[in-house]
C-alpha cells in the first residue's frame, strides 16, 4: 500500500536502525510497509516471524522472534535501534478483564524491560508508543485534548496508561525520547485483527463485501472518531522527526471529526453497495449484555497540539477512506 512521504521524512530515516515490536500486527505492517523504501535497516520483532511476509524495498529487513517478557532480548533489540515503535502488545479490553496479571505483563512489563535496556545501553532512542484514546475512560468533555484527567475503566485501559506513564518517566530522566500517540478508531488495510472487539469497521467492510448484514447495536448513535491508517502511519513516522519537541508528551491522534457509530456502518454499506452493485442491508439489534461500560461513550479528538507541534494535517475523509479501503480489498484477498 503505497503512500506519499516527504524528503524531510525520507532523510531522516536514512541509514538508521529502526525497531517495530509487534510487526506482524496491522499497524506495524502498515509502518513496515511505509519505510520499506527508504536506505535503512528495519528490525521486526514478532513472537512468530512466520506471519512476517516479504516487503521488497530498499530497506534491509530482519525478522526478530522472541519473547517479549526477556531481558536479553530487549538488550540486543533496543542496544541497535535508533528509532522504536512498540506496538506490541495485548488489545482486547474484553480479555484484560477476564485475565488482568496476564494484561499487566503484556502491556506494562515489555515498556519497563525495553526502557531499562535503554538506560543501560545509554543510547537515548526514540520511543514511539501506540497509546488508545479509551485511557482517559469517559469523558465529560468534547472533543478531548491532552489536558483531560485520566480516568481508567477497564484494566486494559489502566495497564495502558501505566505504560505510557513509565515512558514518560524515563524520558524525563533523559534515559529515551519518548512520546505517546493515543489512537482512536483506526481503519483500512492491512492483517485482520486477532481480536474481535478490534478493528470494527474494517471488520464491517469485509462483511459487507461478503453480502453479508451490517448489524448496529441499538440506535448507534454514540460518536467514535474513525482515522484512516495511511493519516496514522504518516504521524507515526514523522513525530520521530522532531524528537525532541515530541519528548515526554502524549498527543490524541484521530480525525478530529465524529462520526456515529450507525453512520459510518452506513456508510460502508453505501460504497461498498456503489462497489460491488449488491445491497448491504443495515439492520438494528439490542446490544449484547456483557458490553463494557466504556461502550457507552461519545469521543471525538482535539488533534490541535499534535498537528500544530509536528505541521501534520488529516488527508483522509472517513468516505475516502473507507472507498480505498474496498479497492485495497477487491486486489488482494487480505
Amino acid at each position: 500500500m503505497l503512500m506519499l512521504m516527504n524528503e524531510h521524512v525520507k532523510s531522516y530515516y536514512q541509514g538508521k536502525t529502526i525497531l517495530i515490536t509487534g510487526a506482524s500486527g496491522y499497524i506495524g505492517w502498515n509502518i513496515a510497509n511505509h519505510l520499506v523504501e527508504i536506505d535503512c535497516q528495519i528490525i521486526r520483532a514478532s513472537r512468530d516471524t512466520e506471519k512476517l511476509e516479504y516487503i521488497p524495498g530498499k530497506a534491509d529487513l530482519i525478522g526478530y522472534e522472541g519473547d517479549y517478557q526477556d531481558d536479553i532480548m530487549w538488550d540486543d533489540l533496543v542496544s541497535r535501534a535508533d528509532v522504536i515503535f512498540h506496538l506490541a502488545g495485548q488489545t482486547s479490553a474484553y480479555v484484560a478483564e477476564k485475565d488482568p496479571e496476564n494484561d499487566y505483563k503484556a502491556n506494562v512489563v515489555p515498556m519497563r524491560r525495553l526502557l531499562e535496556a535503554a538506560r543501560k545501553h545509554k543510547n537515548n532512542p526514540v520511543v514511539v508508543y501506540a497509546g488508545t484514546s479509551t485511557q482517559c475512560g469517559i469523558p465529560e468533555v468534547s472533543p478531548v485534548g491532552e489536558k483531560v484527567v485520566d480516568k481508567p475503566i477497564t484494566f486494559y485501559d489502566f495497564h495502558k496508561l501505566m505504560a505510557e506513564d513509565i515512558l514518560k518517566y524515563y524520558t524525563q530522566q533523559g534515559w529515551a525520547r519518548g512520546v505517546s500517540l493515543r489512537l482512536t478508531n483506526v481503519f483500512g488495510p492491512g492483517p485482520k485483527s486477532s481480536n474481535s472487539d478490534r478493528g470494527i469497521l474494517n471488520l464491517m467492510i469485509r462483511k459487507a463485501m461478503h453480502g453479508d448484514d451490517l448489524k448496529v447495536y441499538g440506535s448507534g448513535d454514540y460518536l467514535r472518531d474513525y482515522v484512516y491508517i495511511k493519516d496514522v502511519v504518516s504521524v507515526f513516522t514523522q513525530v520521530p522527526c522532531n524528537a525532541d519537541k515530541a519528548k515526554g508528551k502524549h498527543y490524541l491522534l484521530g480525525s478530529g471529526i465524529g462520526t456515529s457509530i450507525k453512520g459510518a456502518i452506513t456508510s460502508v454499506a453505501n460504497i461498498v453497495s456503489q462497489n460491488t452493485g449488491n445491497t448491504v442491508s443495515v439492520v438494528h439489534v439490542d446490544p449484547p449484555t456483557a458490553l463494557l461500560p466504556i461502550e457507552f461513550r461519545n469521543f471525538v479528538a482535539d488533534t490541535t497540539s499534535l498537528m500544530v507541534d509536528h505541521s501534520i494535517s488529516i488527508q483522509y475523509s472517513l468516505e475516502k477512506g473507507i472507498q480505498e479501503t474496498v479497492e485495497f480489498l477487491k486486489k488482494n484477498s487480505m
